[in-house]
């Protein structure tokens, strides 16, 4: 599928748009079997639920042939967005991003009315109660649903070489204890973002050989390039009020210095008194200094493992590790296996 071809297809109304534009509350009864709860509103809040075999059953009338879902790409889905449907406040069970390919996307996500535009992103972890509100003929939305075996082993193995400040990112959203979190990132419609998920789009929708590999590659691409997006608008917004701690800047001294940086030195390099330094990055990361450290001697363990030739001892003790006994253990907890079978699958 050309690029050309995807924009009309989008564009197009599916049947099940055109039955929500008639009678917008047609798909509400569907909503009445799932688990709710409630929140501090008293609003009942639906529990939307996938595991791999469910996020890979339903149809999609604008793509009938169903392509996505043959690739059987475990973990992850990539759907658009039914235009003028009714959807209830909701929680689930994966990590949701929405992409604005055109017009706009009005959505309430913890009570807060936010409006994003074409070119951005809304990165939703599971316990977020949000909705997307009205949308008309022009608002093309695009979701990609991440279960969270995908997130935290593909993709973070994937992402291993760029450390703390990848971690920052996927802590706002995966790790941190009470996943409340969402992240919004402007694009600004930059024209090699919007052409990176065109062509993720195109590989999905009309898969052919290899597309499997394409399509994984496509999707670190695009949260590499996130992260890029993410790094300027912080680096933007110290320039506009440098008095404001910047927390990249230490991000970016711990990923230098993981070796050696203990909380007293680093609290000394940025003027902070260590135990502002602490609670400044637990409150921004959800990680405490010493499991920062902790990751980056691990990510960089990754990166040695399948970049070098060095021994599982030697990367060990090149990451600051004495102990190989320790090391395996952390490692193995980390990336869900042994930095033997690491090395297999990933080099």
């Amino acid at each position: 599928m050309y690029r050309e071809e995807l924009r009309q297809r989008l564009m197009e109304m599916s049947e099940s748009e055109l039955r929500h534009k008639k009678d917008p509350d047609s798909g509400l009864q569907m909503y009445e079997k799932m688990r709710k709860t409630t929140r501090a509103s008293e609003e009942p809040v639906y529990i939307f639920e996938f595991d791999n075999d469910s996020l890979h059953s339903q149809r999609n009338s604008k793509f009938p042939e169903n392509a996505f879902n043959k690739l059987q790409i475990s973990q992850m889905s990539i759907r658009q967005h039914s235009r003028y449907s009714k959807i209830p406040v909701h929680i689930h069970n994966y990590v949701e991003i929405n992409y604005v390919y055109a017009g706009q996307c009005k959505q309430l996500i913890n009570g807060q009315h936010i409006t994003l535009h074409e070119g951005d992103l809304c990165m939703l972890d599971t316990n977020v109660p949000h909705t997307i509100l009205e949308t008309t003929e022009e608002d093309i939305i695009i979701n990609f649903i991440m279960l969270k075996p995908f997130f935290t082993t593909s993709f973070l193995s994937r992402l291993a070489s760029t450390g703390i400040i990848s971690q920052f990112i996927i802590n706002a959203v995966s790790q941190i204890q009470d996943h409340n979190r969402y992240i919004i990132f402007h694009t600004d419609n930059e024209i090699s973002f919007k052409e990176t998920m065109e062509n993720l789009m195109c590989e999905s929708f009309d898969p052919n050989m290899y597309s499997k590999e394409i399509i994984d590659s496509y999707m670190v691409i695009m949260f590499s390039k996130l992260l890029q997006t993410f790094q300027g608008n912080q680096e933007k917004q110290y320039i506009e009020n440098p008095s404001r701690t910047n927390l990249i800047e230490i991000l970016k001294y711990l990923e230098e210095h993981y070796k050696e940086a203990t909380l007293a030195a680093t609290a000394k390099h940025f003027n902070f008194h260590p135990n502002y330094l602490s609670a400044y990055l637990r409150k921004a990361t959800g990680r405490t200094f010493k499991e920062m450290i902790q990751i980056q001697r691990l990510t960089s363990a990754a990166m040695l493992l399948t970049n070098t030739s060095l021994t599982v001892n030697e990367v060990a003790n090149e990451v600051g590790y004495n102990n190989l006994g320790f090391f395996y253990k952390k490692f193995t907890s980390f990336f869900n296996q042994t930095p033997s079978d690491y090395r297999k699958k990933y080099r």
